[in-house]
């Protein structure tokens, strides 16, 4: 009896890095957030539409979501080679769930921390990648995300509205477009920045802090160096978030109504600019406020604006919530997520980068 007190089973083992509190924190949003949208939709109304959706078109919509987490896993695969880094397919996108799993529970870019340590850590299953490579990766995704989204939802956003566009929607891509061309700015006027910085001290730490950055930027510069594979991460990350605006249409659709793919394709688009900053955890209450302002501007909407927020969220995030988490801890990634805690250098490396690597996947 005495000795089971003190011993934790191996059930208790595999989850004991898990947050609860924060997991019960966003279940307590998350059924505050559904009430008031079903409140506001019309109560009855709103959940007589969700159960009158026609499944074909749910099931499409979740296969398309799911569809782009395994392009984003090629796509880290990819990026990674170009590093020099070749790893197995399973394993990098099943470590790419398990981030965003982190991400969705955790501030602080807790998912990429996760991803960055593992990759440094994990050695019985893999030769350690160094930090300024894995971190470099994660920092090129988001700039193709960036790029991504803009081209995109400025595309479709000009078929849509043309100059109609209200100033805090010009503001949000405004603001996608300066991120992204901060990013290109830096990596072209850093390197004779390095070299000046250099003369300024001979300490080991300084130019030990030099040695990472320049290594960052040579990871960055790869989809130049490497066009072939330069333009397939493009296009896999244009399908990426083509899916997002898929998934609305073929929500709108199962909802009956008759929206043009463009129009469905901005307002998705659109949501995912906006929640590139996440206000709150998962952007629970601030993505679901921005779907229904963006549904306002749309002429005469023919479907219950609540029942459709709530069935595009449970498929991109809270179905996706459970799922990514099944696979973090079959894969046993949970194992090493304290030892990614415990290492500083990890941390630091990552909040150093972080204003240059925002994520619009929020």
């Amino acid at each position: 009896m005495g000795g089971m007190s003190k011993e934790s089973s191996p059930a208790t083992k595999a989850v004991s890095w898990l947050p609860r509190g924060r997991l019960l924190l966003l279940i307590g949003l998350g059924i505050v957030t559904w009430a008031l949208l079903i409140a506001l939709f019309g109560g009855e109304a709103a959940l007589r539409a969700i159960a009158g959706a026609d499944a074909r078109w749910l099931l499409l919509a979740v296969l398309v979501h799911y569809s782009s987490f395994a392009v984003r896993g090629h796509r880290w695969l990819q990026l990674l080679a170009m590093l020099g880094y070749r790893l197995g397919y399973l394993y990098t996108t099943g470590l790419l769930l398990a981030g965003w799993f982190l991400s969705a529970l955790l501030p602080a870019r807790a998912g990429d921390i996760m991803r960055i340590g593992v990759l440094r850590l994990d050695r019985p299953r893999h030769t350690p990648v160094p930090v300024s490579a894995s971190l470099g990766s994660i920092v090129l995704e988001r700039a193709l995300d960036i790029l991504a989204l803009v081209t995109l939802g400025a595309g479709f956003g000009w078929a849509v509205l043309r100059t109609q566009a209200p100033g805090w929607l010009v503001a949000s891509y405004a603001a996608a477009i300066g991120l992204l061309a901060a990013l290109v700015i830096g990596v072209v006027a850093a390197p004779p920045l390095v070299g000046w910085l250099r003369r300024w001290s001979q300490q080991r730490l300084w130019q030990t802090l030099l040695n990472f950055t320049e290594q960052l930027l040579a990871s960055l510069r790869v989809l130049f160096q490497q066009p072939r594979h330069g333009v397939l991460v493009v296009v896999e990350s244009l399908y990426i978030w083509l899916c997002d605006a898929l998934v609305v249409w073929f929500v709108l659709r199962s909802l009956g109504a008759t929206l043009p793919l463009d129009v469905a394709a901005f307002v998705a688009l659109t949501v995912d600019v906006l929640a590139a900053a996440p206000l709150t955890p998962g952007g629970i209450g601030q993505i679901d406020a921005a779907y229904v302002a963006l549904f306002a501007l749309l002429p005469a909407a023919t479907f219950n604006v609540g029942a459709a927020v709530l069935l595009i969220r449970f498929i991109t995030y809270w179905s996706f919530l459970i799922f990514s988490g099944l696979v973090t801890l079959l894969a046993g990634f949970g194992e090493i997520v304290q030892r990614v805690r415990g290492d500083a250098s990890i941390t630091e490396a990552l909040v150093a980068a972080a204003p240059a690597s925002p994520d619009p996947s929020a």
